[in-house]
């Protein structure tokens, strides 16, 4: 017996004006394999693709999409409407400073780049705006775009006065295939790997292992690794900190943070945090839904106020996290082991995740400043993680696609990042 089929749209979503959107079924609709189901878009306006909803509007406008889900004998298991909002893109009236802050998803800078590029520059594709006066701030810099992004991050780390990372020097071969693979230092504790250099290696801290940090020494192979070769490292360091605590004070201040990079204030705060919760939840033996519902709105709702409490005219804007791979990416990345094994029940994780950030942001005290901006219908979590070809079984010489990486997208996927907070931003400007 089919039972009920959960669909998850955003409120409404940002179009604008000759720029193409598209709505993907597997980011909205909580099945294993959707496709396995009648989906129906219905909409006056757009495309409805086998996988996606598209449209590309030619003038501003207002319209409702409606998609449903049926069963073989056209059984209504699930539905949900949206508002869709059609602007056109107009040069600000004023300058506006933008932070993005995130985890490993941001930490390369390459979506905010996109962003800035879509926003402030002429020519490319999508062609580019060229406004002037916006300005992208942040401790980190990439091709001299400024943002906030650090591997492993959750949205506690934005608050504490804790030291959860160390970086090793330490000259290594591993590849992506290698992220997020388990070491054990010569104290007995547990380091998973986040960021890979050349040289040098960024470790997280893994569950509850707290021992001190090794100066120096071998890291040996522990889970999940392809290149289990040991990690032989020279020296190490403590990774970061909040950018938001004063090291003096041992205090938070946003408005010291601003002072550090020469800026008075921040406008617009875009933030993509929540996949590196999982193991947290996981070791509190919490329900997803109870998980997301207390410790994750708890967490979230300290940075909303940090920011709130120093800058009442901010506007915050939550991105949802997309969902993760769904074409082998989870068993490459960390084998066949709980919870990474169940992606449904990932899938299932990253849901009740984003439910509770738009629950924020409807929320008496934040609904004036915060807003949620469903990525993961805008992403394209099927085609747009790394990937290889693979042969289908050991004795063909027949390749399928086969992702390499669960959780971070690949150029493709960041592009589309860009998107959405492109559409959001362009809101933004014409207010």
């Amino acid at each position: 017996m089919d039972s009920k089929i959960r669909v998850f749209l955003a409120k409404s979503y940002d179009l604008v004006v000759g720029d193409t959107f598209q709505l993907f079924y597997r980011g909205v609709i909580e099945a294993p394999n959707p496709y396995s189901y009648s989906i129906v878009a219905l909409c006056e306006k757009g495309k409805a693709f086998p996988r996606y909803f598209e449209y590309t509007p030619q003038e501003e406008g207002t319209h409702k999409l409606s998609i449903f889900v049926y069963n073989a004998e056209k059984k209504l298991l699930g539905q949900a409407e949206t508002t869709l909002n059609v602007i056109s893109a107009k040069e600000p009236k004023k300058p506006i400073s933008v932070l993005c802050l995130g985890d490993s998803l941001t930490q390369g800078g390459t979506w905010v780049c996109e962003l800035n590029r879509r926003i402030s520059k002429i020519g490319g594709t999508p062609e580019g705006n060229g406004f002037d006066g916006i300005n992208f701030i942040g401790s980190m810099k990439k091709d001299g775009v400024c943002f906030e992004g650090h591997g492993g991050w959750t949205w506690n780390s934005y608050v504490s006065d804790k030291v959860g990372s160390i970086w090793v020097q330490a000259p290594n071969n591993k590849t992506e295939k290698d992220q997020h693979s388990l070491w054990k230092d010569e104290f007995g504790s547990i380091w998973q790997i986040e960021t890979l250099q050349v040289d040098y290696l960024k470790l997280n801290r893994y569950k509850d292992h707290d021992g001190k940090r090794p100066e120096k020494g071998i890291l040996t192979h522990y889970k999940n690794a392809v290149d289990t070769s040991p990690i032989e490292f020279f020296s190490s360091s403590n990774g970061d900190v909040s950018p938001f605590l004063d090291t003096i004070t041992k205090t938070l201040s946003v408005k010291k943070y601003l002072e550090s990079l020469g800026e008075k204030s921040v406008d617009v705060v875009y933030i993509l945090l929540g996949a590196n919760g999982l193991m947290r939840q996981c070791a509190m033996n919490k329900s997803r839904r109870e998980y997301c519902q207390t410790v994750i709105k708890q967490e979230v709702k300290e940075v909303l106020d940090l920011l709130i409490r120093e800058i009442p005219s901010v506007k915050i804007k939550i991105m949802a996290m997309p969902l993760p791979s769904v074409s082998g990416g989870m068993g490459n990345n960390y084998g066949a082991e709980l919870p990474f094994a169940d992606l449904y029940d990932i899938i299932n994780y990253t849901n009740e995740l984003n439910v509770a950030y738009e629950e924020i942001c409807f929320e008496q005290s934040y609904k004036n400043s915060v807003e949620f901006i469903h990525l993961a219908g805008q992403f394209d979590s099927e085609y747009n993680y790394p990937n290889t070809l693979k042969p289908v079984n050991s004795r063909s010489q027949t390749t399928e696609r086969i992702d390499t990486n669960a959780c971070h997208p690949n150029f493709d996927g960041q592009m589309q990042i860009a998107d959405a907070v492109y559409r959001n931003l362009i809101k933004e400007l014409s207010k």
